[in-house]
């Protein structure tokens, strides 16, 4: 593997001061040498400037709060590297993420990889939600040591599927690039991203089961630190329906039935958490109903699943005993 192209890392952040340290060392103590680190700060009130300046070599950038999409795209156009990859300020990488990333990427001429992670939930580490979904069973037809590689077809369904790519588990070739993160997004930013990419040309990429990196459980963190309906409500109401809007002419009749499906489960799941938290009412039906609308077919098949996975989560044991265990794909 060549180290002689750069790899820029982008870090927004926004009042994180007291985390921001670790997310910056643990860049620094990467194996792989030839890194750029741009700290973008999204408008903080407390001593963020302060703390970056107490780091050698990295670049510090302020803007008004404009939420992370507009972060990164600020550390994008600072960017000089031949990869890009994104680290949210909570979240910590393993010493050798980039250059396992790096090294698949290269020796299979990809145009992104994406790796796994682990939670620390109080000092207890679980498992990813990419690695508990199990939709990666379906995606491991081209297996390379820890790694499976993606053709464009393959890419193409995956992401129309899912979103299993955190942006700090991502690295993408700068030149694979065809857009902005999308500032309008609350939090799909980074999906959306990649939806660009592999929507409007082949794209081939890689993945491993194995983590690499730890991902931070905040209040404030935008997907996983707050209540689940308040993740419904801003990425299945609004994030969804803008990526459908923007990839109407791209999308086949096919691929707008799983993005349909989607919208069908979240607003069942906003009429569940409502008929939970408050009993029986008109809204709770009202979205109920609706879901099915939606979709009926999908409806369906997605109350068999949750019925499955009930199940499942019933009988396996989350945690992960080590934070470097190797995972095994043949698991169910």
């Amino acid at each position: 593997m060549s180290i002689n192209k750069c790899v820029s890392i982008i870090i927004p952040t926004f009042n994180r001061a007291n985390l921001l340290p670790l997310a910056i060392e643990s860049v620094q103590n990467q194996t792989y040498p030839n890194i750029q680190i741009i700290v973008v700060d999204d408008g903080s009130t407390d001593n963020t400037a302060q703390i970056v300046s107490e780091f050698d070599k990295v670049e510090y950038y302020y803007q008004e709060n404009k939420r992370q999409g507009a972060a990164r795209n600020l550390g994008l156009s600072k960017a000089t590297g031949d990869y890009i990859a994104s680290l949210d300020s909570d979240d910590v990488w393993h010493p050798n993420f980039l250059q396992e990333a790096i090294s698949n990427l290269e020796k299979n001429d990809l145009d992104f990889v994406f790796l796994n992670w682990i939670y620390h939930i109080d000092s207890v580490e679980f498992k990813s939600d990419w690695y508990r979904s199990r939709i990666w069973k379906k995606y491991r037809k081209n297996p390379l040591g820890d790694w499976f590689l993606l053709n464009p077809a393959e890419t193409r369904r995956l992401f129309i599927e899912t979103c299993p790519a955190p942006s700090s588990g991502l690295l993408v070739k700068k030149e694979s690039l065809l857009s902005n993160w999308n500032e309008q997004m609350l939090i799909a930013d980074d999906w959306c991203l990649i939806l660009d990419m592999v929507l409007q040309k082949e794209c081939k990429a890689g993945f491993t089961l194995k983590p690499f990196w730890v991902k931070g459980i905040q209040d404030e963190n935008i997907y996983d630190g707050r209540e689940p309906i308040e993740t419904v409500k801003e990425l299945g109401l609004h994030d969804e329906l803008m990526l459908v809007e923007r990839f109407e002419d791209l999308l086949t009749t096919s691929e707008k039935k799983i993005f349909r499906k989607r919208r069908a489960g979240h607003h069942f799941n906003l009429g569940f958490w409502d008929l939970r938290k408050r009993g029986l009412s008109k809204k709770a039906l009202k979205l109920m109903l609706e879901s099915f609308k939606i979709s009926p077919f999908g409806m369906f098949a997605l109350l068999q699943k949750r019925v499955q996975n009930r199940i499942y989560n019933n009988f396996t044991e989350r945690r992960l005993l080590n934070p470097t265990e190797e995972l095994n794909p043949d698991l169910p």
